[in-house]
């Protein structure tokens, strides 16, 4: 593997390699938590969705901490070795919860521990990225993490109907640890960060006077273009993704195997790993950043309304497909958008900070969804959530300006 590239920098070989490996680790025991916690926990639709919601909340906060801290030290591999050695630890530690409580104490840890991954991985492409190359190399980042999604889901469904939950858990922590052992001795740091030299203390200090939304002096960047608008859009599009995220496999269970969940979860991850990159391809050369957003957020609205409906296994593969694309362009979109505005030394304090608006709306949306769901019942939940991206939608089209100029050369 060519971890480097002429420059000193890490390659997109590299990063993608431990990105899809770190994915395909993540996402095997994360599938099946809600369905473990309601088999083996009896736990409540609420409390499932309070189990995941209570992860996403603590990443929401810890992933703009731990992108800055990241940005102000100079380094990327210790938070990515931390993240992941800390999440093959939880993944053991699952099987062994007696509670509802107990995993949502846990997952409080989980969160705060793999924080780091996400906008450190993200902002290494970041880095070595020209701004007419972000969209694809973001996308191609997003795609293997599609792709490790896909797998993994795939896996997890069948490992639980073939033997048990646990078996997965432990294949999750085994995949975490050959991260770690990739991380440390094949992906390089960014050039950037080199050299940089500043101890944890004072990188605290610089934390803290970073650490805040404000929207002047060093935090001037988040008004361009209305990148703290498009922040909010976020938080309220995955409020409604994750928050019926939160209970899909129960949902698709109810239909379907445990087998038919995880291939459900494979063709959507799978058709996103396929489609990222020319996703971000469009979004650079093509439309620009904005109509891919809307396509993701209008899309999203579809894709719940479609859930709602389906009482079948061919419509849920069509809403599956459909989301695919949907989520292609909302993140992909979405990322290239931010990384655009973010200035130099500041690219993972930006990702960080749309992390937690993602991680924040899946915290809100999971509680939602987990009280509509006891009162209403699942369709209803998918119904209600729906309106939300439409509301994102309108604060994008009234309040975010695009970023990429994109020719009438190009367009033809």
């Amino acid at each position: 593997m060519n971890s480097t590239t002429s420059d000193g920098a890490p390659s997109l070989i590299s990063i993608n390699i431990t990105n899809w490996l770190s994915s395909f680790a993540a996402i095997v025991p994360f599938v099946i938590i809600p369905l473990y916690a309601r088999t083996y926990l009896g736990a409540t639709l609420f409390q499932a969705s309070i189990i995941i919601g209570t992860l996403f909340g603590v990443t929401s906060v810890s992933s703009v901490i731990m992108g800055s801290l990241s940005d102000e030290l100079g380094r990327r591999k210790p938070f990515l070795i931390v993240s992941m050695l800390g999440s093959a630890i939880i993944f053991l530690v699952i099987p062994l919860v007696g509670s509802s409580l107990h995993l949502i104490l846990l997952m409080a840890v989980f969160g705060f521990i793999s924080a780091g991954f996400v906008p450190c991985i993200m902002g290494m492409v970041s880095e070595i990225s020209s701004k007419t190359e972000k969209g694809r190399n973001l996308g191609l980042l997003n795609s293997t993490t599609s792709l490790g999604w896909a797998i993994g889901s795939f896996l997890s469904g069948l490992i639980a109907d073939l033997f048990n939950f646990t078996m997965s858990f432990y294949l999750g922590s085994f995949l975490a640890v050959l991260t770690v052992v990739l991380t440390i001795f094949f992906l390089k740091e960014t050039k950037a960060d080199v050299g940089k030299d500043r101890d944890f203390k004072k990188a605290l200090i610089a934390l803290k006077k970073r650490f805040s939304f404000s929207t002047s002096g060093e935090g001037a960047y988040l008004k361009e273009n209305g990148l703290n608008w498009f922040y909010i859009s976020a938080f309220l599009r995955y409020s409604a993704y994750w928050g019926s995220f939160a209970l899909l496999t129960i949902f698709f269970a109810s239909l379907v195997s445990t087998t038919w969940v995880g291939i459900l979860l494979l063709i959507n991850m799978g058709l996103q790993g396929l489609l990222m990159t020319p996703v971000g391809k469009l979004s650079d050369e093509r439309l620009g950043r904005k109509p891919i957003i809307l396509f993701g957020l209008f899309g999203t609205t579809v894709v719940l309304s479609l859930y709602a409906l389906s009482y079948s296994l061919y419509l849920l593969i069509i809403a599956q497909t459909l989301n695919a694309f949907v989520f292609a362009c909302i993140y992909t979109g979405g990322s290239a958008f931010v990384s655009d505005i973010s200035p130099k030394g500041k690219h993972n304090e930006a990702m960080g900070y749309l992390n937690s608006s993602i991680t924040l709306g899946a915290v809100t949306g999971t509680i939602i969804a987990g009280f509509i769901a006891e009162m209403f019942g699942l369709r209803n939940m998918f119904f209600i959530l729906a309106v939300l991206p439409v509301i994102g939608a309108i604060v994008v089209l009234l309040k975010v300006n695009e970023t990429i100029l994109i020719t009438e050369t190009l367009k033809d």
